[in-house]
């Protein structure tokens, strides 16, 4: 899958660097597998042109590059297992462990936004001031979901299926069936913002459960493996869930109601991870589905709902730091997907 692939080369990176074992392990464990490199008979490695190595670290990294050969091989019998091969291992305690781990930490991140609010939100809000703060939050929220559908979804999608027209297809069907939602279910300005913040739930939920699917291949792997899927899922997911609790706060949560709304849609990783630990894979032929559907949901929210709200703004102002904002959003998920990977 898209994450594996990526994912393999970062670790690939940090070894041929020599800062894969400071920046995972720490130095107490990186001292236990440097003395493990001392059994290695350095002599005998050899380089393409059939030369001894005798350099220390470049021993090392070759060392390190077999390791993550291994890893390679085993994420592919992971991702091409058929239900046979996975009924033949048993998932160890030890991996169920720490993919709950792994998830607990992703499902934190929905309420983290939470605590970076004051506590008296909605009596800043109702001012003219706090109003121009949110649409500025806003502005973030409608770029992280852009970047989000051009960078991560629908890349993603495009990666476990080869058939182009199908993906535009239901990302066109995600876009029209959200736009009717959006016609159909709500008749005033405070009800179509609320369906809004239900219909972006909605949408989180089937991320998250990819998110999850993500989590529980990845620790079947390794548990390195796992740990660096997890650090990149929680980069990817902070700023989208700013952008979430703008939209629930522009629907008139409030901080416990929204704590508790995000807690619900982070919880669906924790059923996408025990879906690939019990099938111990994570190819979920549904999900090539429901990605590009929802990259079209979250088009429609960003596209429909909330940039044609930001454009009321009448003050040039407030439109350049709004579309600095944007900008922003965009930004922000982009290096955190270029750190991440």
């Amino acid at each position: 899958m898209f994450w594996f692939i990526l994912l393999s080369s970062c670790i690939a990176i940090h070894a041929q660097q020599g800062l894969l074992l400071e920046s995972l392990l720490g130095n107490a464990n990186g001292d236990k597998l440097n003395n493990e490199f001392d059994d290695v008979a350095v002599d005998s490695l050899m380089d393409p042109e059939g030369k001894p190595i005798h350099e220390p670290l470049r021993a090392h990294a070759m060392v390190l590059e077999e390791e993550l050969r291994k890893e390679a091989a085993e994420i592919q019998k992971i991702m091409s297992g058929g239900p046979e091969e996975a009924e033949k291992t048993e998932v160890s305690a030890a991996t169920w462990l720490w993919t709950c781990f792994g998830c607990s930490l992703v499902v934190s991140s929905g309420i983290v936004p939470a605590f970076l609010l004051p506590a008296n939100i909605h009596e800043f809000l109702s001012s003219v001031q706090g109003q121009r703060r949110l649409n500025l939050l806003l502005g973030f929220g409608v770029g992280s979901l852009l970047a989000d559908v051009f960078l991560h979804l629908l890349p993603e999608a495009y990666e476990n299926n080869n058939n182009q027209v199908v993906i535009g297809l239901w990302t066109l069907a995600g876009y029209l069936t959200f736009s009717l939602i959006e016609k159909v279910g709500a008749s005033t300005e405070e009800g179509q913002h609320q369906l809004c913040a239900y219909m972006n739930l909605a949408a989180n939920i089937v991320d998250n459960f990819a998110h999850g699917l993500a989590v529980g291949s990845s620790f079947l792997v390794s548990t390195k493996f796992g740990v660096m899927t997890t650090i990149t899922i929680l980069l990817h997911e902070i700023p989208h869930e700013i952008s979430d609790f703008a939209i629930l706060l522009r629907a008139d949560f409030d901080r416990i109601a929204a704590m508790k709304v995000q807690f619900v849609t982070a919880s669906a990783g924790v059923l996408g991870s025990c879906v690939a630990l019990s099938l111990h894979t994570s190819n979920v032929p549904v999900i090539e589905t429901l990605l590009p559907f929802t990259a079209g949901g979250f088009l429609n929210i960003a596209l429909t709902q909330l940039l044609p709200e930001l454009n009321e703004e009448t003050s040039p102002i407030q439109n350049l730091k709004q579309l600095v904002m944007i900008v922003t959003g965009v930004l922000t998920m982009f290096f955190f997907n270029c750190l991440s990977f």
